[in-house]
């Protein structure tokens, strides 16, 4: 097993722990955050993996000035929020945290890489 399978399965186990004592019922989470507190969420759910401030240890985690795997727009981030990313230590949130509370997560995340500019409002083409 090589040392970022051991890293990977290892983050995934303290998360499932973490999150199960700290988080609550999903409803209770979706109930506490009312209008998406993204900050308290982030520190909750996030920062244990991926950093104060996205900066996490290992770099393909960490979201200030890195290469976007799943794409750098709010509703690809809401995507791998939602539905987590087979296969490493990113689990889906959607039983968790409520479609606000995702979106408000999504918004953050993006926003801690200075790289990306923000997006325009209205339809893409």
């Amino acid at each position: 097993m090589s040392v970022m399978t051991m890293t990977r399965t290892a983050i995934g186990a303290v998360w499932l722990v973490f999150s199960g004592v700290v988080a609550g019922s999903p409803g209770e989470a979706a109930g506490q955050a009312g209008k998406a507190d993204a900050k308290a969420l982030y520190t909750q759910h996030c920062q244990m993996c991926h950093g104060e401030n996205g900066k996490a240890p290992l770099p393909e985690m960490s979201f200030a000035a890195r290469t976007w795997k799943h794409g750098t727009r709010t509703s690809d981030m809401v995507k791998t929020i939602t539905d987590g990313v087979p296969g490493t230590a990113m689990m889906p949130f959607k039983e968790k945290l409520s479609s606000d509370e995702i979106a408000a997560l999504a918004r953050l995340v993006r926003s801690l890489d200075p790289r990306l500019k923000p997006e325009k409002s209205g339809p893409r083409p």
